[in-house]
């Protein structure tokens, strides 16, 4: 994760991380011999390790996973299992998230199901699942078991909290929704899955359970914030797919679509749905432009803004129980992930 906002100290901090991070990511994907085509090559491409990677994504939850265990006293080493498995299963879900919404790109590069195969796509995000439990065995050295089963426990209610959300985001494309039916997809999809990282981080460094509840109120807040970021990219910078308006093409009920739902005009909103429920594939250029303008006339970018500066405020306020540097960094990654534009 980088970004020229923040310190140079965090910089230096996530860099050094990244890298280490990768080390470990190898170590667990490698095979002794017989690597086997379209299943080794793959697990390296989709976590970004090959050697034609034009970007590996931002490693968001796992350097946030080792920058609290590093800044709350603990030792990085400690929680790089939990850091490892939050990123193998952030690709895992990627690789099923393309096939399922039909997202041809992924980084800038072809999705995973595009270079390999659709069959081939689905059994290497499967893999890439059963290797989320590797990384939290890789710990078996460094960790007492009762800091294992917890890391278990942490990473079976996050794929919970996950997969339910999938699945309502996946419901939901084929009706209306409200903002609040929104802020409920995005808390289960996004939310849980970014704070899990930061209570791993501080369970590895023995906090106290006050920090660990503060972390996760925190996460679940730029949980969502994320996600509404990530909806606003989609139609400004595009998110590494080759196009703008993606989830616009792919039919997603995003934050501006939730917002139009209550706020713009029902002939506005006849205009819109016509457009999201046409088959990606007959989505046109005109279109993409078309629901854009819907969103600007009823304000749902405007509000979409307000909503992340809200959700900012919130992530900031439950830090204040937080030791002071540890306050400090998570607050410079907030404003970096609040102002981000890719």
């Amino acid at each position: 994760m980088s970004s020229g906002q923040l310190h140079p100290e965090l910089e230096a901090f996530f860099s050094v991380a990244s890298r280490e991070l990768e080390d470990a990511l190898r170590a667990i994907i490698s095979v002794d011999d017989s690597p086997i085509p379209n299943l080794d090559d793959a697990l390296e491409y989709a976590l970004g390790l090959d050697s034609d990677s034009t970007g590996q994504g931002k490693r968001l939850r796992p350097l946030l996973c080792l920058l609290v265990a590093e800044q709350l006293g603990g030792h990085r080493t400690h929680a790089m299992p939990f850091a490892a498995a939050i990123e193998l299963m952030h690709n895992f879900c990627l690789v099923h998230d393309d096939i399922e919404d039909g997202d041809e790109y992924r980084r800038g590069r072809p999705a995973v199901w595009v270079r390999y195969g659709l069959a081939h796509a689905i059994n290497i995000g499967d893999y890439l699942f059963t290797k989320i439990f590797a990384a939290l065995l890789s710990g078996t050295d460094r960790l007492s078991e009762q800091k294992l089963i917890r890391f278990f426990a942490l990473m079976t209610a996050t794929l919970d909290h996950t997969h339910r959300g999938q699945a309502l985001d996946i419901n939901a494309r084929t009706k209306r929704i409200s903002i609040d039916d929104y802020l409920k997809i995005v808390k289960e999809k996004t939310g849980y899955y970014l704070a899990a990282p930061l209570i791993a981080g501080a369970l590895s460094a023995d906090a106290p359970q006050e920090i660990e509840e503060s972390l996760s109120r925190y996460g679940l807040f730029i949980g969502p914030m994320f996600q509404i970021r990530d909806d606003l990219i989609d139609l400004t910078h595009g998110k590494g797919r080759n196009e703008i308006g993606s989830d616009i093409r792919e039919g997603k009920r995003s934050f501006m679509v939730a917002y139009a739902c209550e706020h713009a005009s029902s002939s506005a909103l006849e205009q819109l749905f016509e457009i999201l429920d046409k088959p990606r594939e007959k989505t046109t250029p005109e279109d993409v432009s078309r629901a854009i303008g819907i969103f600007e006339r009823c304000g749902a970018l405007r509000e979409a803004e307000r909503i992340c500066e809200q959700l900012k405020a919130q992530a900031l306020a439950a830090l204040d129980p937080i030791p002071h540097k540890l306050k400090s960094s998570l607050a410079a990654v907030t404003e970096y992930l609040a102002g981000r534009t890719k």
